[in-house]
């Protein structure tokens, strides 16, 4: 595993998403090509094959939260060009890790800005949006709400990639 390219990579991302809320292609596109190479150099293609796989995995995973709005185009590259790195055997463990970190940080978030009661009627109502068939962006409940408070998914990614790491090498 190409551990290197996922510190450095994952890190980068996390900085760059939380001081300018976006995540660059070019990051995306070092990491799937330094990974893809890695794969294939300790495997051949069946280590492609399970790069590309890692790949498309973590990307599709995300991809309804774009389409919802509730996550930036450059998470959902940048983490499918990590399931590049760790390959689909561990996309999904880094990705429940991810999610943990995201809940984590975003208790924080909700706490630090007296916001709970709010966050719970918009969560209310976001449910009951979904719930009523509407799979398509909420009017106000989606990132172009720039009052709307928000936990930089990039961050919660490097953080994990770290934990996952320093479980992988324990």
């Amino acid at each position: 595993m190409p551990w290197g390219i996922i510190l450095i990579s994952a890190t980068t991302a996390g900085i760059l998403d939380l001081r300018h809320r976006r995540i660059p292609n070019w990051l995306v596109i070092i990491t799937v090509g330094v990974s893809f190479v890695f794969h294939i150099g300790i495997a051949g293609l069946e280590g492609l094959w399970s790069s590309v796989l890692g790949m498309l995995i973590g990307t599709a995973i995300l991809f309804p939260l774009f389409l919802l709005r509730g996550m930036g185009a450059g998470d959902v590259k940048f983490f499918g060009a990590l399931g590049a790195a760790v390959t689909y055997r561990y996309v999904f463990l880094v990705l429940f890790i991810s999610v943990v970190v995201a809940a984590v940080l975003a208790l924080f978030r909700i706490y630090f800005a007296g916001a709970a009661l709010k966050t719970l009627a918009n969560t209310g109502r976001l449910i009951a949006w979904l719930g009523r068939g509407r799979f398509k962006p909420h009017p106000l409940l989606n990132l172009t709400n720039k009052s709307a408070l928000s936990v930089p998914f990039g961050v919660a990614i490097a953080i994990a990639s770290w934990i996952f790491l320093f479980m992988k090498l324990r």
